[in-house]
């Protein structure tokens, strides 16, 4: 898997586009349950909403702009997720396909496992009726739940 990270070419997030951005994010989620496969549009409008980019563009842009195969990449995925989520423990399923992110790093008196799957939650609840179509799927929609935990009211 020598493949490197794509860094891509913005670094920051525009705070000006928070608001239009926050309220695509459960639009991407849904689109990440539903994908059949890798989808250049849907990797360009995840970067959107996870800022790395200004604005919406098109396929065809993703390549120009260098920007990660988030939804046919695991090693691309991976790797940004180990990077944006240090001490983090990252498990893929391949048959049924999921990820699930879980906090290793915790307050010893903290009870609470922090985690979050893309598929099955560890209480056994399921996320979607099946699993994503393939692993960079599944850790992207693992960590865009995570990341919505943190502004998103719960969907359940």
């Amino acid at each position: 898997m020598g493949i490197g990270p794509v860094e891509p070419k913005v670094k920051t997030a525009n705070l000006a586009t928070w608001p239009d951005r926050q309220r695509r994010y459960r639009e991407i989620i849904e689109r990440l349950e539903t994908a059949t496969g890798p989808d250049r549009q849907l990797d360009i409008d995840i970067c959107y909403v996870m800022g790395w980019v200004n604005e919406p563009g098109a396929p065809e842009e993703a390549a120009e702009l260098g920007l990660p195969f988030l939804t046919g990449s695991l090693p691309e995925v991976a790797a940004i997720t180990e990077r944006s989520l240090p001490g983090w423990k990252i498990e893929i399923d391949q048959d049924p396909c999921d990820a699930r992110i879980i906090e290793t790093e915790r307050d010893e008196d903290d009870d609470e496992d922090i985690s979050v799957a893309a598929w099955r939650c560890s209480d056994g609840r399921l996320h979607m009726e099946k699993p994503p179509a393939n692993t960079a799927i599944a850790l992207t929609l693992a960590a865009m739940r995570l990341q919505a935990d943190s502004f998103l009211p719960p969907a359940w």
